[in-house]
């Protein structure tokens, strides 16, 4: 009986190490994350250059410049306290709750990003095979650049640092006009960033495979359950101990 205790208590100590070492492990979801970065392209004595607004034919329309630009992550649109315009806090957050509904598939919410997924990732794959990285939003600053977006087929390109790795799949989806729509250029520069072409600066959602190097990233519509079977092993195997012993001391005090 003593050595059968001693093994239970063993298996029960061995899977609460690998609980605290697997846990340490996990990547933060998303509503603890800042942010992505825009990544610096020039610098004049106009400021730090980002972007340059283009017509449909390619041609040079404007520069844009970093302090244009204000990138609002969902952590600080959660944060009743910080300085978020209250209309952008109301979008982000409105679209977060719908993210993070267990009812919604990505699919559901950009049904053309299955498409994108399948041209440039697999064919047997789909927009649930994806999990949210970083979800924020963009606005600008600058008059100028809502001026000229507007312009039918004018767009900028940004590049956002990410941190992905050099052969991840990326893509992105952003919401215009009461809908999420997919970013159809949106390329891995193989270096950590993404650069990513908007016909308008709105929410933007980044999603990348949720297997592999990426299993750990929250899904907006898989909980994470790892840690809860682990847990009720635990709580199993402590029963059976408890069984045990109780077994052990009727048969000794009879």
């Amino acid at each position: 009986m003593k050595k059968l205790l001693t093994l239970v208590m063993a298996l029960v100590m061995a899977l609460t190490i690998t609980v605290s070492a697997t846990a340490a492990t996990f990547v933060p979801s998303i509503e603890n994350k800042g942010a992505p970065q825009l990544i610096i392209l020039d610098e004049n004595e106009n400021g730090f250059v980002v972007g340059y607004i283009t017509d449909k034919e390619g041609n040079k329309i404007t520069t844009e410049y970093l302090d244009c630009f204000i990138i609002t992550s969902i952590t600080d649109a959660l944060d009743k306290n910080s300085d978020v315009p209250e209309d952008i806090r109301k979008e982000l957050t409105d679209l977060y709750k719908e993210i993070c509904d267990e009812s919604t598939k990505i699919s559901d919410l950009c049904p053309d990003l299955d498409e994108i997924v399948k041209e440039k990732w697999g064919k047997d794959k789909t927009a649930d095979d994806l999990v949210i990285k970083d979800f924020f939003d963009i606005s600008g600053e600058c008059d100028e650049i809502k001026e000229h977006l507007s312009e039918d087929g004018s767009t900028i390109e940004l590049t956002f640092d990410v941190g992905v790795a050099g052969d991840t799949f990326i893509t992105a989806m952003v919401y215009v006009d009461g809908k999420w729509q997919p970013v159809v250029d949106t390329i891995n520069n193989g270096d950590g960033t993404v650069t990513v072409k908007f016909s308008q600066i709105c929410p933007v959602a980044f999603l990348v495979p949720g297997t592999g190097e990426n299993a750990s990233v929250v899904s907006p519509t898989t909980a994470d359950t790892s840690s809860v079977l682990v847990w009720a092993g635990i709580m199993a195997l402590s029963l059976v101990a408890i069984i045990a012993l109780v077994i052990y001391r009727r048969k000794v005090n009879g």
